[in-house]
């Protein structure tokens, strides 16, 4: 920490975001004790069932209490915490009932608010108090002056009643002075003070007011079931479009040869079927060679040997030098494989299309409990999610699908390395759960 740090610190808008929210800390921390104690006479009482409503209304405004103390942690700490979901609300008294008392984010907010009450006076006294004795230490010349009835101490000597600690005045210029000296030194070291709870208060809110890992992991899941249903009926859709627009339209020209082919044989013009039947032939091997390169945008026939030769073969296609380092001490699933796959072609099919790269480098590595898909290239970098094309957005999304992150980092001139991260196996429920949807 430089010295010039240390002075422009209690003047920061972070300082002064954190002073106010220390200043609320202990009046907020008295409104959730009564909202606690609240809960629990409630909770008690409730086993008559009359209060039980009751209860489930108070668990209600606990729950609003809760996500106040999330706003204000957005506002003036910067600390962005999800509203945990609801629970699913049946119909009837009972549904309303089980609504409320069942939910368990707003049971762990009434914990948040317990454990608040201490913490909340420890933010105050470390975070406003501390700064507030300061201000006064720094202003004491001016109060110590304005201070007009005198008195005699225990010795019959005479003092102007200013600050004073066992008998010691600080009525004199230089003592005075020193007080200014120690106002200074808390005011320069208030806003560390004030971030040891500060601190302790953001995990805590991070624990107990936000989604828990369930919840999330269950959010995720649904996310990804949409996204793997809406990308199973685009890949539906392209298929029937190529079908339809290709094969088929090819197949019934076919027939029609075929049939002018019969036709002349009735006639007895052989040299003319002949030719047409030819043409067939070769028609059919085209037809054949264009529904081979369907079936390759389904399964790549090249993975059938393993991921190694695949994304080797894949490589030796590509139009800019390519470098491939497999280490996988086993063939991860089927649909993990081809997932990684596809992402390569892409990514090096963009590489070639816009990157201006003169190499590129593709490895697969196990990564924890995860399959990392690195490409890496020396273009001209640029290249981000956002951008106007969909390439990237798009194989974003696909690899959400397949509960896996793609982040890509690529600074103007480059270079540019896209990161693919794939579960080892399929639903790992107990790796770490993604911090953000998409990054880049």
């Amino acid at each position: 920490m430089t010295f010039g740090r240390l002075l422009r610190e209690p003047i920061t808008a972070r300082a002064w975001r954190e002073l106010l929210y220390s200043l609320l800390s202990l009046p907020l921390a008295f409104l959730g004790l009564a909202a606690v104690v609240l809960t629990l006479m409630l909770g008690v009482l409730s086993a008559g069932l009359l209060a039980m409503p009751l209860l489930a209304l108070t668990l209600g405004l606990d729950r609003a209490f809760g996500g106040l103390h999330r706003r204000l942690a957005g506002a003036l700490l910067h600390l962005d915490i999800p509203t945990p979901p609801r629970p699913r609300r049946h119909p009837g008294l009972s549904g309303l009932l089980g609504h409320h008392l069942g939910d368990s984010a707003a049971w762990r907010t009434v914990g948040y608010l317990a454990l608040r009450v201490p913490l909340g006076i420890l933010e105050f006294v470390f975070g406003f108090a501390w700064w507030a004795y300061g201000v006064m230490f720094v202003l004491y010349p001016l109060l110590w002056k304005l201070e007009p009835s005198r008195g005699l101490d225990a010795h019959g000597v005479q003092h102007s009643f200013g600050l004073q600690v066992n008998g010691f005045y600080f009525d004199s210029w230089p003592r005075a002075l020193a007080v200014v000296a120690v106002g200074l030194l808390l005011m320069l070291s208030a806003p560390w003070a004030a971030r040891a709870p500060l601190a302790a208060d953001r995990r805590l809110m991070l624990w107990l007011l936000g989604p828990s890992r369930t919840s999330l992991r269950l959010l995720q899941l649904t996310e990804t079931r949409e996204h793997v249903i809406n990308e199973a009926a685009a890949t539906l859709r392209q298929i029937e479009r190529d079908l339809h627009d290709g094969a088929q339209a090819r197949l019934v020209a076919l027939g029609m040869r075929l049939g002018r082919a019969e036709s002349r044989l009735a006639k007895g013009d052989a040299d003319k079927a002949q030719k047409l039947l030819r043409e067939s032939r070769q028609e059919t091997k085209e037809i054949i060679q264009e529904l081979r390169e369907l079936v390759r945008g389904i399964h790549p026939p090249a993975l059938d040997s393993g991921l190694t030769p695949a994304l080797t073969t894949l490589a030796a296609r590509s139009m800019i030098p390519t470098t491939v380092d497999v280490e996988l001490a086993e063939r991860p699933p089927a649909a993990i494989e081809t997932m990684l796959y596809f992402a390569a072609a892409e990514l090096l099919a963009n590489a070639a299309k816009y990157s201006n790269a003169e190499r590129i480098s593709v490895s697969v590595l196990r990564h924890g409990e995860t399959i990392r898909l690195t490409v890496t290239d020396n273009g001209t970098g640029g290249a981000h999610l956002n951008s106007g094309g969909t390439g990237l957005r798009g194989l974003a999304e696909r690899v959400y699908a397949a509960d896996g992150l793609l982040a890509v980092d690529s600074p103007p001139g480059g270079p540019t390395t896209v990161t693919v991260d794939l579960p080892g196996r399929l639903w790992p429920h107990d790796a770490p759960l993604p911090t953000s949807q998409l990054r880049g």
